[in-house]
């Protein structure tokens, strides 16, 4: 990968992530909070994607981005651990929220989903100059 491809799939992970800010945003306010769950998991997911493309790497799987986040966002002190435990956290809640029978979210829970992607992608973005 070409630094300039690096930028630009940063760029582009970005832009999704704001994407699934706003889908998360206006699932609270319809009240469903299983697709809260899951897009303000999938934002947090799409910002750990463009902090690991500026850094020029590439993921496998879900558990395999947290992991390299860790080792090269955490360890060196560019990115806080409660910031990583905070996707590690959402990463949970969106797998209960797809299959676990008898998951239930209260209202607090969901708006912190928010908060907490919204905290993220932040980060993310001062992170990688966008």
């Amino acid at each position: 990968m070409t630094d300039a491809n690096c930028a630009a799939n940063a760029a582009e992970e970005l832009a999704r992530a704001e994407e699934c800010l706003k889908e998360a945003r206006a699932l609270h306010v319809a009240g469903l909070p299983f697709g809260v769950a899951s897009r303000a998991y999938y934002a947090v997911f799409h910002a750990v994607r463009a902090l690991l493309f500026s850094a020029g790497l590439e993921m496998k799987s879900h558990r395999g981005t947290l992991s390299l986040l860790g080792e090269h966002f955490v360890k060196p002190g560019r990115l806080t651990a409660e910031l990583a435990r905070t996707a590690a956290h959402m990463q949970r809640d969106r797998e209960d929220a797809d299959y676990a029978t008898g998951t239930v979210f209260t209202d607090t829970q969901v708006a912190q989903m928010v908060s907490d992607a919204e905290r993220f992608v932040a980060e993310a973005r001062r992170l990688v100059g966008g």
